[in-house]
């Protein structure tokens, strides 16, 4: 008796929330196990849009289930699957015909290696922006400082009073008269 691995993508409606997704995942789970079957991995890949729309449906949530088991497991979960009011689609695709318990073992240690990287460059990768905000507020700072410093303080210019406003057309005291402007003075 050999074992097979399976792979089956199922599309959820976007309305499934995250208590019945839980429920919808111990019941595939479960039917996996009593059809003698053992789940690699599952992958909840979140909602998204859809190319076309289906049932009406705009955005579908994406569940992935990696599983080993024999030739009818597949078809039984496939089965449920139809019955299965929330589940728009799906599709199941044979990974490996010959997936024995040796290589099982050695999926789950690269899962288990993978999940470790990942995490690893997701820590990275927020320590990098941190950093990366760090240096932009601190550049932003020191601009303002340098724009401050180079800036001289504006001195409030004194308004004259309202006695000190000259007069348009009038001549100012410190101002000399010209004879050619004023033709009355000329003459005399």
């Amino acid at each position: 008796m050999y074992f097979r691995r399976y792979e089956t993508l199922i599309l959820l409606s976007p309305h499934v929330n995250a208590e019945q997704q839980a429920v919808m995942k111990t019941k595939y789970e479960d039917i996996i196990a009593k059809g003698a079957g053992q789940v690699v991995r599952f992958e909840d890949r979140g909602r998204q849009k859809l190319a076309y729309p289906v049932n009406k449906e705009l955005y579908g949530h994406y569940v992935l289930f990696d599983y080993r088991g024999q030739a009818n497991l597949s078809t039984e979960l496939e089965r449920n699957l139809k019955l299965d009011e929330k589940v728009f689609k799906f599709l199941t695709l044979s990974t490996d015909k010959n997936f024995s318990e040796e290589r099982y073992q050695a999926a789950l240690e690269n899962l288990a290696n993978e999940a470790s990287r990942r995490e690893k460059e997701q820590a990275q990768a927020a320590e990098a922006r941190e950093e990366a905000a760090r240096a932009a507020q601190e550049q932003s700072q020191e601009q303002s400082r340098e724009q401050s410093q180079e800036q001289p303080q504006e001195q409030p210019q004194e308004q004259p009073e309202e006695g000190d406003l000259p007069l348009v057309g009038a001549p100012q005291d410190d101002a000399p008269v010209d004879d050619a402007d004023n033709p009355a003075e000329a003459a005399d």
